[in-house]
């Protein structure tokens, strides 16, 4: 997912639903696959956790499908 369009959309929403919570300055797209995508350290951590929802989320909806 790291370099798909999905987590790009994924960073347009986490930033979109919160506003102001912090400098969203990227690092450089190398450095996203060690977990760091945000210059910030707690909006890094913030994002990381919203994406563990989303995929969490992504889980539990195919599990309903079954």
């Amino acid at each position: 997912m790291l370099n798909s369009g999905e987590h790009d959309e994924l960073i347009f929403q986490f930033e979109k639903d919160n506003k102001g919570i912090g400098r969203t300055d990227k690092e450089e797209k190398s450095n996203w696959s060690k977990g760091v995508i945000y210059q910030d350290g707690n909006v890094n951590d913030l994002f990381k956790i919203y994406r563990m929802g989303y995929a969490y989320g992504k889980c539990y909806q195919r599990l309903e499908m079954l």
